[in-house]
């Protein structure tokens, strides 16, 4: 892993714990979602879009030959949308796939990242992707790989 690689994590994981560190009433499961976004190495390549309407959010990520995940959002975040690429990072393919109910995201003008949860808000993995878009902010909600 490269040094720009490594410091991009460090920054994403630091915005993650920034936004959801007063939603975790167990700080454990914030504590391993930190260091799921920071450390985990089985990576697929992915694309990403989302499409804001300030407080409502359409998510998508695409995993090059595997699953589309579709999620739809409350938060905030300045409408507009754009595309990225990157790469979905997780311990467990399949498990993503199977167990993923929830998600959260953050869009800035540097990079746009999307962390999966089960329905007990374990960490199943992280889109973490440059950014391409006139959206910034940030919400979490529901949806499903198909």
């Amino acid at each position: 892993m490269s040094v720009i690689a490594k410091l991009d994590r460090d920054m994403i994981a630091s915005d993650f714990h920034e936004a959801m560190k007063n939603a975790y009433t167990d700080k454990k499961l914030l504590d391993e979602a930190v260091e799921g976004i920071k450390s985990t190495t089985a990576k697929y390549p992915a694309q990403g879009t989302i499409a804001s309407f300030l407080f409502y959010q359409m998510i998508t990520v695409d995993i090059t030959n595997g699953k589309k995940f579709n999620g739809k959002s409350g938060g905030i975040a300045f409408p507009g949308g754009g595309g990225s690429w990157g790469d979905v990072y997780t311990n467990d393919i399949d498990r993503l796939y199977r167990n993923t109910h929830s998600f959260q995201f953050i869009t800035t003008p540097v990079y746009f990242t999307v962390n999966f949860f089960d329905g007990s808000s374990n960490f199943l993995g992280t889109f973490q992707a440059g950014a391409l878009s006139t959206s910034t902010g940030t919400g979490g909600g529901t949806g499903s790989w198909e």
